[in-house]
Parts: C-alpha cells; sequence; structure tokens
C-alpha cells in the first residue's frame, strides 16, 4: 500500500489514504472509506523532481509524496517518460531549445512583423489616414505645441510656394503645407497621415540669410526639408509605421502578458529602429529627386541637417527636426552618415 493524500474535489479537507494498483484499477483505502477507479480514467500529471506525483480521477485528487513509493506507483501504473521528457531532462537540449525559440522569436520580430505590417497597410483604406492626420493635428494644438505662425505673411507665402514643386505630378493624397510656431518643437518639420506638412517658425529663420531674407540657398534647404516629408506621405510612412508599431505590440502582450512592461515593449522598440531607419533613407532619396528636378544639389539639405547638429552639439545621433516630428520618427540613421550620403548622391 503507498501513502497518499486525497482530495475529493467537494472541499478543501486533506485525507490520508493507502494507494493500490491491481486487476487494472486504481484502489483508494482509508478507514471507512473505499474507492476503485479503472486505470483507464485515471490521468497522471507530468512527474516533476522533488515534487508529489499528481493523480486525477474526475474531480478527485489524490497526491503521492516525493520518495521511492512515488517510483513504486509510477511502475505499477507503466509509466514511461516521453520523448519530450527525457529531452527536457538533458540540459544540451534543453538549452538548443531556448536558443531556437529566442531566434525563432527574433525572426518573427524583425522580419515577420513588418512584413504582415505592410500586407496590412497596403489594404487600409485612405479614409484611415486622413483620420489619424486630424487626430494627430488635434492633438497638436490642444497640447499647446502649434500655435499661428509669428512669421510675415511674405515670408509664409514663400515657404507655401515651395510646395508644388516637391509634389508628384499625381500626389497619392492632397497635400497642404502649414508654417506655425512651436516652442516646443523648435527647428523642425513633420508629416501627417492626412497629406499635412506642418513647418515651424524656427525651421524657416534657420534658413534665413544674414538680411533675413530667403535666398536662392534658404529656398534649396527648406525644399530639401519639403521634399523629405513628401516623401513620407507618397510612401504612406506614418500609417505603415503605425501598423507595424501596433502589431508589434499586440504580439508582444500576447507573448508577454503582463510579466513585464519593459520586456513587452522592448521587441516594439527593437523592431521600429529598423523600420524608421528605411523610411528615413526612403525619404531622403526622395528629397534628392525633389532637389534635382528643381535643378538642386542635395548638399543643400545636407548643408541643414548640419546647421542643425551644430546648434545642439550635444545631440549628434539625430537632428531635433527629425527626432521629435512623430512618433514614427523616433529613431534614424546616423546624421553624419545621412549627410555623407546625401553629399555622396551622384
Amino acid at each position: 500500500m503507498i501513502a497518499a493524500h486525497f482530495f475529493d474535489g467537494h472541499d478543501a479537507r486533506l485525507q490520508p489514504v493507502g494507494l493500490d494498483v491491481r486487476n487494472h484499477h486504481l484502489h483508494v483505502d482509508a478507514p471507512g472509506f473505499a474507492r476503485s477507479y479503472p486505470l483507464a480514467d485515471v490521468v497522471l500529471a507530468e512527474p516533476f523532481e522533488q515534487a508529489p506525483l499528481v493523480l486525477r480521477v474526475g474531480d478527485a485528487t489524490c497526491e503521492v509524496p516525493y520518495g521511492p513509493e512515488r517510483q513504486a506507483l509510477l511502475a505499477a501504473l507503466g509509466y514511461r517518460r516521453s520523448a519530450v521528457e527525457r529531452w527536457q531532462a538533458r540540459w544540451p537540449a534543453a538549452l538548443a531549445a531556448l536558443v531556437l525559440l529566442l531566434a525563432l522569436l527574433g525572426a518573427g520580430f524583425v522580419w515577420g512583423v513588418p512584413a504582415a505590417a505592410e500586407f496590412i497597410a497596403a489594404r487600409l483604406p485612405a479614409s484611415v489616414d486622413s483620420r489619424l492626420g486630424q487626430a494627430a493635428l488635434a492633438g497638436l494644438e490642444a497640447h499647446g505645441m502649434m500655435a499661428p505662425s509669428r512669421l510675415s505673411d511674405d515670408r509664409i507665402a514663400d515657404v507655401e510656394a515651395l510646395l508644388p514643386k516637391a509634389l508628384p505630378a499625381h500626389p497619392r493624397v492632397p497635400v497642404r503645407l502649414l508654417v506655425r510656431s512651436s516652442d516646443t518643437l523648435g527647428a523642425n518639420a513633420l508629416a501627417l497621415p492626412d497629406g499635412t506638412i506642418i513647418v515651424t517658425d524656427a525651421m524657416v529663420r534657420l534658413a534665413l540669410d544674414k538680411r533675413n531674407e530667403l535666398d536662392d540657398i534658404g529656398q534649396a534647404e527648406l525644399l530639401g526639408v519639403i521634399g523629405h516629408e513628401v516623401g513620407h506621405i507618397e510612401r504612406r510612412h506614418a500609417t505603415r509605421a503605425l501598423t507595424g508599431s501596433s502589431l508589434t505590440a499586440a504580439v508582444s502582450a500576447t507573448l508577454f502578458g503582463d510579466f513585464s512592461a519593459v520586456a513587452a515593449g522592448l521587441p516594439a522598440v527593437l523592431t521600429q529602429m529598423q523600420y524608421s531607419r528605411a523610411m528615413e533613407l526612403e525619404a531622403d532619396d526622395y528629397a534628392i529627386g525633389v532637389l534635382r528636378r528643381n535643378g538642386m544639389e542635395p548638399d543643400s539639405l545636407a548643408d541643414l541637417l548640419t546647421d542643425l547638429e551644430s546648434q545642439h552639439p550635444e545631440q549628434t545621433s539625430v537632428p531635433r527636426w527629425l527626432r521629435r516630428s512623430a512618433a514614427y520618427l523616433s529613431t534614424h540613421p546616423d546624421t553624419a552618415e545621412r549627410i555623407r550620403r546625401l553629399r555622396a548622391s551622384p
């Protein structure tokens, strides 16, 4: 007889019993108590070293303490470890399985999620872009990040006149340009999903000459910035990035749950680093095409990036007008690399 603890499934009382296996039945005996269950109805939980053995029969549960009697019961039940259990018991195999799992998760986040996001974003209607852009602009204004421009009407008109030069023959969506004052954003420019481009007063002032005029050099610099933002709109980068970020967050929450907010958010950050970098270089390429088409050199945009960096030497990795434009522009290729790329453009 094997000593065990019996729970009948109706109350929390523990009852010491003796177990015996004979005639293809599990017999449970105690003073004034006896039950018998066909072995076919007995469910054996996976055994763990140094842990009690758990047997379930309907609502009832038997726990056999760890020890020699436990092994005797396993033998009487005809238990044999499965191939998976034997594999788990070998640490080299378990380590290999862990490495394979991490590799599969990494591949899914690096390649699978972006591919799925691209597939989904390509099938979202244009109305989604419109609602996202309107909500983004309303949010910027509601938080006091945008105010009417303090520049003269003539200077605003000079900037707005650059937009047609940056547009393709057939824009994907109607594009408009707004000049706004923003102490929070400083020298900045950003593109919203609905086709709205915002250029701050500080960005315009950065392109003015010593006489506070927008000369040919300044126009070329601003055209490069506007062309970069039009590139984001034409390639639908905001919606694509938002879809990727949302999908990554959903997958992370599914895998990690409430284990750790940091653990759940880290895959999203890592994925967006690579995703955003590709978008920025694609927008740079579009800006290069705009400048070339208007008889200007890509050096113009490179010069403006250099000026932005010189204003903030402590922030050398990302220019402020890109780093703070929007959530989907949170990480970017190295600025020095971008400047070299622009200057080397054929």
